[in-house]
């Protein structure tokens, strides 16, 4: 079956024409054809366009959402980072506690020790 075919008459000027004929050689088309690709193309491109601006919008919402993400994690890792700082300035007040303790009963056995006679040394009584 043969389609049905359609004259369309369009003006241009003498450079445009040139234009377009140099354009559809270099592609190996004719003319016509060349105008109909680029008229379809174009049409292609409006949905293509419509397209991208969807597939932009969501890639900024994910965006967002990432930005939120993050700076969630950033705030979550401060605040263990500074439990973590309480934790040891907590161990390391305990520890000292602890020497200090340690060393106030020598000190307190040595004076003991030191004020018991020759035999109670000896005999531990």
């Amino acid at each position: 079956m043969t389609e049905n075919r359609v004259q369309i008459i369009i003006r241009v000027t003498d450079d445009e024409r040139e234009q377009i004929k140099k354009m559809a050689q270099e592609k190996n088309v004719s003319m016509n054809q060349f105008i109909i690709d680029a008229i379809f193309d174009s049409t292609s491109d409006s949905s293509d366009i419509n397209s991208d601006i969807k597939m932009i919008e969501i890639l900024e919402e994910q965006l967002v959402k990432k930005d939120e993400q993050i700076e969630k994690m950033q705030t979550l890792l401060d605040q263990q980072q500074q439990l973590t700082l309480q934790t040891n300035q907590q161990i390391q007040h305990l520890q000292l506690e602890e020497t200090k303790e340690t060393e106030k009963k020598l000190e307190a056995f040595e004076e003991k020790e030191a004020k018991k006679g020759f035999f109670s040394r000896w005999f531990n009584s």
